[in-house]
């Protein structure tokens, strides 16, 4: 069994004479231009249309986000080529992915082994949360491959995949949203929270490696890299939640973990048979710090070349924002509405920006209206040009917004509201109903 890393999850598997590629990102600058791979993947001579695209058999998808789903990388594979997704409450992923011309979408319920024939097979398990996402476990030759992606799997499910006997796992390790680091605290604070963050998400790494006894552990699924000049500190490990995947390693070879740690750079291979393989660039074992600031020197013109081209908001944005939230709001039901209970502020700047409150305590059939309510609970600050896209339709997951990094957000009081991040997420009524009903 061979299997070869490209960062973040993606990992081509070979095994009994096929080849299973998960979550191809193979492109820069995800989000609006925000997140790059931990090391850029051209360098290491990886691009879309360099990759051999046409020698795999099966492609894993597991969950909707950029950085695991790329439209642009998966746009040069063919379309009939077979896909295996975890099965989702509410079919949304499946459409999307069959929205970009697939038409050999397979879901596989959660914990359900496929035998693909001469000893090979795989094993997705879906997330214990309300978002979508999985994980997946490749069987083939006698050694098993575990590959964790960005998902949270409930303790049972950990169990089962233990019992298996994983040889090789890759496990997510490091910060990958907007908390706290896109949030008005004072710089201080918010350093203090982002290293006690990190800290938290080391924890809970090595506790997720304990629980599934691998052999051999890759810390994975991140960190991204942020090159655009302006928000170079997301990088600091003083104020950001990006982790160097060298501590990960340095922290399960102070565990006393029996598992191996392994440090594996994009195009690095582990080899059943001869193990470890290295054949990433020199620069991509080098100092993460230097590697940083030479990249984005490096990329600074095209990143301010991409940022002038984001094509500007429409002057219809107040009209759509309101459809958008009044239509989403009003389809909840008045228990789901209660449970989110925010006054959600939105603050759009730009030639066609302006102000909304969406109120979930409304009486309804309005929830939406103009200026910022004054007892307001959480508050979005953004370019009208980054909201415009979602609320016209042409953008799907509104979580890719915040994921941008480039918006500002705070909430009164500061805690976290789950609900209303449920909402943002998939607003799907019947979905939230459903959940909220068993949790």
């Amino acid at each position: 069994m061979r299997v070869t890393y490209y960062g973040q999850a993606c990992t081509l598997i070979e095994g009994a004479g096929r080849r299973i590629l998960t979550d191809p990102w193979l492109t820069e600058g995800a989000y609006f231009g925000t997140w790059f791979h931990t090391h850029v993947l051209a360098e290491a001579g990886v691009t879309p249309e360099s990759f051999p695209r046409e020698t795999i058999d099966y492609l894993f998808l597991s969950h909707e986000h950029q950085d695991h789903v790329d439209p642009a990388t998966l746009r040069v594979f063919p379309k009939s080529l077979p896909v295996l997704i975890c099965r989702f409450q509410g079919g949304r992923f499946r459409r999307y992915l069959e929205g970009m011309g697939f038409t050999d979408v397979r879901e596989l319920d959660s914990g359900r082994t496929l035998e693909l024939g001469d000893s090979l097979s795989v094993t997705l398990y879906g997330s214990a949360e309300y978002t979508n996402d999985s994980a997946i476990v490749v069987e083939a030759e006698g050694f098993r491959v575990y590959n964790e992606t960005d998902c949270k799997l409930g303790f049972e499910d950990l169990q089962r995949i233990a019992d298996k006997g994983i040889d090789l796992g890759f496990y997510m390790f490091s910060g990958a949203n907007w908390y706290p680091i896109l949030y008005d605290y004072p710089r201080e604070e918010r350093g203090r929270l982002a290293r006690r963050r990190r800290g938290l998400l080391l924890k809970s790494f090595l506790q997720r490696v304990k629980l599934t006894r691998p052999k051999v552990a890759v810390p994975s699924s991140g960190p991204c890299m942020v090159l655009d000049p302006a928000l170079l500190w997301l990088n600091s490990p003083e104020e950001g939640i990006f982790i160097d995947p060298r501590e990960a390693v340095a922290a399960l070879t102070a565990s006393g973990s029996p598992a191996q740690p392994l440090y594996m750079a994009a195009t690095d291979v582990w080899d059943s048979a001869r193990g470890f393989e290295r054949r990433a660039p020199g620069a991509f074992h080098g100092d993460r710090a230097a590697y940083i600031a030479g990249a984005s020197a490096r990329h600074a013109e095209g990143i301010a070349a991409r940022l002038r081209a984001e094509p500007p908001a429409g002057p219809d944005l107040g009209r759509l924002v309101a459809e958008y939230f009044d239509r989403r709001v009003g389809a909840q039901s008045p228990d789901i509405r209660r449970r989110i209970g925010a006054v959600l502020g939105i603050e759009a700047a730009g030639p066609h920006g302006g102000s909304w409150t969406v109120d979930f305590n409304a009486g309804g059939p309005r929830y939406v209206r103009e200026g910022i309510d004054p007892g307001w609970t959480y508050k979005v600050q953004v370019e009208d040009k980054l909201l415009y896209p979602f609320m016209a339709g042409r953008e799907e997951w509104l979580e890719d917004l915040f994921l941008s990094l480039r918006a500002g957000l705070a909430r009164r009081p500061d805690q976290y509201n789950e609900p209303l991040y449920h909402f943002l997420y998939d607003p799907d009524p019947e979905r939230l109903a459903r959940w909220y009903a068993t949790h």
